[in-house]
């Protein structure tokens, strides 16, 4: 059931991905999705996590990124992602698992961080909060 719950946050997340990568370049806001098909952080809270996270990026301001830190494969497919953005070297610091990274689009600075552990309305704050920061 575990494997089921994670392959199905993984969809929705990549979903999420896909649909903000659409924004262009109007996105004000990057986050940088740290996950792993093992952290079970992630398994249990993923789904939950970007389904609050759609809902409250209606208006395209955040581009969600996939950092996957599962396996090597996987690590060197999220550092070419991450390079496309100019946050390759910025998230070399950031390895936690379970946490969304928020970055100014232009300056490349950290605005806040959370973690998908968090309730609802602690990451609808993180974006609100990531949205002004980028303002």
């Amino acid at each position: 059931m575990k494997t089921v719950k994670s392959i199905f946050a993984s969809f929705i997340l990549i979903a999420l991905v896909s649909v903000s990568a659409f924004a262009g370049t109007d996105s004000n806001v990057i986050a940088v999705v740290n996950k792993a098909e093992w952290c079970p952080t992630c398994q249990k809270n993923g789904m939950r996590a970007m389904e609050t996270f759609k809902a409250n990026n209606e208006d395209m301001a955040i581009h969600f990124i996939a950092n996957d830190l599962t396996d090597d494969e996987s690590k060197k497919k999220s550092a070419e992602a991450l390079e496309k953005v100019g946050l390759a070297k910025v998230m070399a610091d950031h390895k936690g698992t379970g946490v969304v990274y928020f970055f100014d689009a232009e300056s490349k600075e950290l605005i806040n961080q959370v973690s998908v552990a968090k309730p609802n309305e602690e990451l609808a704050e993180a974006i609100a909060t990531a949205k002004r920061g980028a303002e």
